[in-house]
């Protein structure tokens, strides 16, 4: 049978309708005022289907043509059979639509519509949770996926299977064993899908290290989990609605983004982080009001020579990011990630569908537990507030390696779990950008230390005084913190007193971290540094060093 023919077997039992009529697959009307033929279009367009969004509540359309050996297949909004403009830009699609036909071709399709009886189905717009439905392009279900373009429509098609769960494990999973810091990326990649059912906020892992450590490879390990690496990772190159658009339309599934040092511009990286972890899309409007906004809940692994951190000035970004940093593989040599980079390739995508099918399956199992590994966790956090938050998500995908060892007993899989209570620790103890006010302190010593010029200590300086030092210690000028933090300053400030790290004083009954007093005959608003502070991070402003 040829393709037209098999065209031909599947629009069979849709009629034409009147005035309009096919010959020689073209279409043509009958002009009622002169009873001639009309010719309209090249092609014969066929509605075959109507889907119902069920998320944002309107109806689409699948249309069929045969044009130059080939049978086109596309979906669209009802409006784009309705109005002159979008029947115009039908043409985009291949359809023989212009300026000189869209009316007739728009009377074809409502004609089309009330002659036949068009069956109806379920269509989404995106991966993942639909209500309480879980959507994978190659598990059983009643929703239609259409991709809103060709962005999304490329990761859709990468979500595919490639070589058996157990060629997985042992080409894969196996080889990373013996490193924590790229095993706990991949595993945050099966996570990623449950985060939604454990209510879980979104979250980085970031992989970052010395150019040519392994970093992409260990991201090529993650995206195997679910599909093909080389069409399901993209590049860190874009913009900020790019990545909203592609983590709304992956949902539960990770976002994986290669290389932070690509990036369009590298202040926006803290935007970026902020805009994903918080889960929600821009609030956009239109003529019509606002517009609906997307979500999502998942894990965006991302990689660097520089923790993404670095791009940051706000501790709200370190209690969105587990940074597995200085990131590297000990004694292995250039046949070990040839050997690596090759399987991510040959074997993808069905340990994935194969864990979801397992954990619908056993879920109830493992009730319980994860609860205990995020109190183990937290109270290894000594009483951090960001470091608690992070540990909440850092348990979890510890959790889910506790999971896949149970799920996957029979194949082997032998994740080394108690790794990654260990390196827990190494990431509270690395990662210094958890503390975001005690960083902006030292910074502002390490600056003064650096400019003793603006310290008036026995001689007033005559480009501008920051501190003071005399025999009671030192002193900030308030002036000089506010330009120096700006809109975070009295956020700052406050964590400095509560952590001791400034000399709280009392006002009005009240404790306050500042005080007025009179150095050489002038009188200074300042806040006074903690002596044990400036002991324990190893600075020395006594009067005699100046």
């Amino acid at each position: 049978m040829t393709v037209y023919e098999t065209f031909l077997e599947e629009v069979k039992g849709f009629g034409i309708p009147s005035p309009f009529f096919t010959k020689n697959n073209k279409l043509y009307r009958v002009d009622a005022k002169n009873d001639e033929e009309q010719f309209i279009s090249r092609q014969v367009p066929y509605i075959t289907k109507c889907f119902d969004d069920v998320e944002k509540n309107n109806v689409q359309y699948e249309l069929k043509w045969f044009s130059g050996g080939k049978v086109y297949d596309e979906v669209v909004l009802a409006t784009a059979l309705a109005t002159k403009r979008e029947v115009i830009m039908l043409a985009n699609k291949g359809l023989s639509s212009n300026d000189r036909n869209a009316r007739y071709l728009i009377e074809y399709f409502d004609l089309f519509l009330e002659k036949n009886r068009i069956n109806r189905s379920l269509v989404v717009s995106h991966l993942g949770y639909v209500g309480s439905h879980f959507i994978h392009p190659l598990m059983e279900s009643k929703f239609r996926i259409v991709p809103p373009d060709a962005g999304e429509l490329q990761r859709l098609n990468a979500i595919r299977c490639k070589g058996s769960v157990q060629e997985w494990i042992n080409n894969v999973l196996a080889p990373l064993y013996d490193n924590p810091k790229a095993l706990f990326p991949v595993v945050s990649s099966f996570a990623s899908v449950l985060f939604k059912q454990h209510d879980l906020t979104p979250i980085l892992v970031d992989i970052s290290g010395v150019s040519s450590s392994g970093k992409s490879s260990v991201q090529k390990a993650c995206a195997s989990v679910w599909g093909k690496p080389s069409e399901y990772i993209s590049s860190m190159l874009t913009t900020k609605i790019a990545i909203e658009r592609m983590a709304a339309f992956l949902n539960a599934y990770p976002l994986i983004l290669d290389d932070t040092n690509t990036a369009h511009d590298p202040k926006a990286l803290q935007q970026m982080i902020y805009m994903f972890g918080n889960g929600t899309g821009k609030m956009r409007g239109s003529l019509d009001g606002s517009r609906g906004t997307s979500s999502w809940q998942s894990v965006f692994i991302t990689t660097g020579e520089n923790n993404i951190l670095e791009y940051t000035n706000s501790q709200g970004s370190a209690a969105r990011v587990i940074p597995m940093t200085n990131f590297k593989f000990v004694n292995k040599n250039a046949d070990y990630f040839s050997f690596l980079n090759q399987n991510v390739e040959k074997f993808y995508g069905s340990i994935g569908l194969e864990f979801l099918n397992r954990w619908k399956q056993r879920s109830k199992h493992f009730d319980g537990r994860f609860k205990e590994l995020t109190t183990l966790y937290q109270s290894s956090t000594t009483n951090n507030d960001v470091m608690r938050r992070v540990a909440l998500h850092y348990a979890f995908i510890a959790f889910i390696a506790e999971v896949l060892n149970e799920l996957f007993k029979e194949e082997g899989m032998a994740i080394p779990v108690e790794d990654f209570a260990e390196l827990f620790l190494v990431i509270c103890s690395e990662n210094s950008h958890v503390d975001r006010a005690k960083n902006a302190l030292t910074e502002v010593l390490e600056e003064l230390d650096a400019n003793r010029n603006h310290i008036y200590g026995e001689f007033e300086p005559s480009n501008g005084i920051h501190a003071i030092a005399n025999a009671n210690g030192l002193f900030l000028t308030i002036d000089y913190l506010k330009r120096k933090l700006q809109v975070d300053a009295r956020q700052i400030r406050e964590s400095w007193k509560n952590q001791q790290f400034t000399v709280h004083q009392k006002n009005n009954g009240k404790l306050v971290d500042y005080l007025s007093i009179t150095h050489k005959g002038q009188s200074f608003r300042v806040v006074q540094v903690n002596q044990k502070f400036l002991k324990e991070q190893g600075f020395n402003f006594s009067r005699n060093r100046f």
